[in-house]
């Protein structure tokens, strides 16, 4: 992710028409707010770097 803050908006207005998910304009501004605090609340996550040779937990099957 870039460090520049992305048009939240548009990625919204985007994502939404991409899924065919008609977005009320009374709540638009709500919806933007929840993106951004989920970019938010996902940053640090996203910042973590992972070693490239790491492998994955075996499948659990009782």
């Amino acid at each position: 992710m870039a460090k520049d803050k992305p048009d939240v908006a548009r990625l919204v207005d985007e994502a939404a028409k991409a899924i065919g998910l008609p977005i009320a304009p009374e709540y638009r501004p709500n919806v933007i707010l929840n993106y951004e605090r989920a970019m938010a609340i996902v940053q640090p996550l996203l910042e973590v770097e992972l070693d490239d040779e790491l492998t994955p937990a075996p499948v659990y099957r009782p």
